[in-house]
């Protein structure tokens, strides 16, 4: 494996494993439904654009919207996606995410 695709690799598991909740784009995504669910985060390796120790790139949000009285006659569930992209940085080669953007507008349309 080329050293790219490796730094591009270990990129995209930091995207993965960063607390969305922590993430200007759970603002947008939790404001959605009463309960909302990010069941995966959709990105690829090859999409990743690397330029000295900057780094960013798109992705898709896959999520679950809950309105209403869980378990009852009145819930209603949509699934839903959104695309997105990421932004970071890396410290002495090891990626860090600084932002996590999920665009919504499409929603309220």
């Amino acid at each position: 494996m080329d050293q790219l695709k490796a730094l591009r690799e270990s990129i995209v598991a930091a995207v993965k494993a960063t607390e969305l909740t922590e993430t200007e784009a759970w603002q947008d995504l939790s404001a959605l439904s009463s309960n909302t669910y990010v069941d995966t985060i959709e990105t690829f390796d090859d999409e990743v654009r690397i330029d000295g120790d900057r780094f960013e790139g798109p992705l898709t949000w896959h999520v679950t919207l809950h309105y209403g009285q869980v378990a009852s006659e009145d819930e209603l569930i949509i699934s839903d996606s959104f695309p997105g992209s990421f932004q970071g940085r890396l410290e002495e080669g090891v990626p860090v995410i600084e932002r996590m953007l999920a665009e919504v507008s499409s929603f309220f349309k």
